[in-house]
């Protein structure tokens, strides 16, 4: 069974883009991955120091690319 080192609340994180969950932080081979803890499919950090800035970038929602309903002005 995994086990999983909850990050403290007060500490920023954005939910796992994939499914919402609050990352969690994993031990493996004596090095740390920030990781979701529902699944290993989802984004986690490279194994090394705690990177909770690499997890945000990957996990921010981006706006859609694109116009989005840019209406024109009829000539009167």
């Amino acid at each position: 069974m995994e086990k999983f080192i909850p990050i403290q609340e007060n500490i920023f994180c954005e939910p796992c883009k994939e499914c919402g969950e609050r990352p969690v932080i994993e031990q493996v081979k004596g090095k740390f991955i920030v990781r979701c803890p529902k699944s290993k499919s989802h984004y986690q950090t490279k194994p090394g120091l705690v990177d909770i800035k690499d997890w945000n970038i990957k996990n921010k929602p981006h706006p859609p690319l694109g116009n989005k309903d840019i209406s024109k002005k009829k000539a009167s």
